[in-house]
């Protein structure tokens, strides 16, 4: 009976092998020192963004502006890709965007997009841009806002995947990550380790 015990777990531990070897890609090291404000991507993962109300009167008529911060902790120069869409880049992403020391955030870039739509942004940031999911650390993230018509107001979506072979971390602030449901105004803020 022992021997069949010993068999059954040998065979357990065996299946259980390529998810652990896949996990390792993925250290989760040092979350602590966020105190929470960050997570991370296993591999792909979804967030509602909260909603924040701005102060005074602002129209929903006028052009939201869609901001995003980035933090290069990978030591080495990123570069950016992506497909944005909007009325127009008052400040185009940084590229290259060269590393700062954690937890600073060293990239930002401003979308200006129509108001009343449902638009989505798709970029990333990786070490190597001829080979981004192969030989390479890249984050994407995804940020899906949707206008709702019946009530004037707005909802987003934070998705962010890890790509690559050389063990790259993604994280998301959702502390400082928000829309504003009547201005449609929106924030992004991740890093990438």
């Amino acid at each position: 009976m022992t021997r069949n015990v010993k068999r059954f777990l040998a065979v357990s531990l065996l299946s259980l092998a390529p998810s652990v070897a896949a996990a390792e890609q993925f250290d989760f090291g040092g979350l602590e020192f966020f105190r929470g404000e960050y997570v991370t991507a296993v591999k792909t993962e979804t967030f509602e963004l909260k909603a924040r109300h701005a102060e005074g009167g602002a129209s929903l008529l006028a052009n939201p502006l869609q901001t995003f911060a980035v933090g290069n902790w990978t030591g080495v120069n990123v570069s950016f890709g992506g497909t944005l869409s909007g009325v127009r880049l008052p400040i185009p992403p940084p590229n290259p965007l060269g590393p700062v020391a954690k937890p600073s955030v060293n990239g930002v870039f401003q979308i200006e997009v129509a108001p009343a739509t449902s638009v989505t942004q798709t970029y990333f940031y990786t070490t190597n841009p001829a080979d981004p999911t192969g030989a390479a650390k890249t984050c994407l993230w995804q940020l899906a806002v949707t206008y709702n018509a019946g009530t004037a107001t707005c909802s987003a979506t934070i998705g962010q995947a890890a790509y690559g072979t050389q063990g790259v971390i993604c994280y998301l602030d959702n502390a400082q990550s928000w829309i504003n449901p009547t201005t449609c105004d929106a924030q992004v803020v991740s890093a990438m380790e």
